[in-house]
């Protein structure tokens, strides 16, 4: 169950690691205006299954039902939102778009210091996404670097952690000019390739035939945030410019969910941390005309009201049956964790 803090009470960030024998907390925080999108209920249901990791969502639209007890839903316009994000950063915000927020990806750690002042890590990331087992991918033994990003050459903003210390919840300010960054009404890729330059070698996050000058590398080497980071290719988003598991282009097809556990019809029985289904949701990144699920006439084909498996694909949500197993509910998930 997700902690509430006062919000009037003075908070103390201690800038030092979690305990070693205690399973650090984890609370991934996301804000989205407009409806909920049609896949919501198997975003939430891939967040039950992770019972010991906490979500925190901001939105203008009401609650979905049978809401997870790991999942906090703030109702809140998008004009005051907006708002508390300008009085927090000290910026006088020129975007009036949803979208923009996505740069604000690094920030929100500092915007909602209250919320997740109570955890080791706090995160972020989208909701075009189907979560898998976190726990068995971010172990104890994972959970002591100061960022953790699912790509190995960028910050993944569809899904990372930063520990929850002064140093990293103002990590973001350390970045020239951040200020006009985040006010700016065109996103600026702050929250992957901007905010990456703190944690990786420029010669890693900018494309080949436009590498930075000498002198610019020569300033991202001293940075004290070399090293902090931990990247570690997860093979989450499948876009023409990253390779999947076995070096090919020749990505999954289908995608299946079952119980928790996340698997593909590529990989027999290996098993990933999420599935960010970008490709088939939007051609932003694509390039293509349309992307596939604008075409369905139906997107959720899956006719249980709690589905406890499913498949993902080009032709929506469908589903999957699946043979009984040990862990049957997300109670027994917590245990296995623990």
């Amino acid at each position: 169950m997700i902690p509430r803090p006062e919000r009037e009470a003075i908070v103390q960030i201690a800038d030092t690691p979690p305990l070693a024998n205690a399973l650090p907390s984890i609370c991934i925080v996301i804000p989205w205006f407009g409806p909920w999108p049609a896949w919501m209920r198997f975003f939430l249901e891939s967040c039950r299954w992770n019972p010991t990791v906490d979500w925190l969502l901001f939105g203008d639209a009401p609650p979905p039902e049978d809401l997870p007890s790991n999942v906090r839903i703030v109702t809140v316009g998008f004009g005051d939102y907006r708002a508390l994000a300008a009085s927090r950063l000290g910026i006088k915000p020129e975007w009036t778009e949803p979208y923009k927020l996505c740069d604000l990806k690094p920030a929100l750690g500092f915007i909602h210091e209250a919320d997740i002042a109570p955890y080791d890590y706090w995160g972020f990331g989208d909701l075009d996404v189907i979560y898998g087992n976190i726990r068995r991918f971010y172990t104890r033994q994972i959970l002591v670097h100061d960022l953790l990003s699912t790509h190995e050459h960028i910050v993944s903003g569809h899904f990372a952690l930063l520990r929850t210390t002064p140093r990293m919840l103002t990590a973001f300010k350390q970045i020239p000019r951040w200020k006009a960054h985040l006010s700016s009404a065109r996103y600026r890729h702050f929250d992957e390739r901007v905010f990456s330059r703190l944690f990786l070698p420029q010669r890693a996050i900018w494309p080949e035939g436009s590498l930075p000058s000498a002198e610019a590398i020569w300033r991202r080497l001293i940075t004290p945030y070399l090293g902090g980071g931990y990247f570690q290719e997860r093979f989450s988003t499948n876009l023409s410019t990253l390779k999947w598991v076995d070096g090919s282009m020749n990505f999954p097809q289908q995608w299946f969910w079952d119980r928790g556990r996340l698997t593909t019809d590529r990989s027999g029985d290996r098993e990933f941390l999420y599935l960010h289904f970008s490709h088939w949701q939007s051609n932003r990144w694509t390039g293509r005309e349309v992307a596939a699920w604008k075409n369905l006439r139906c997107l959720d084909k899956v006719p249980d009201t709690r589905p406890s498996a499913f498949a993902i694909g080009a032709n929506g949500f469908t589903p999957l049956p699946h043979l009984p197993r040990a862990n049957s509910s997300p109670e027994s998930a917590r245990k296995r964790s623990d």
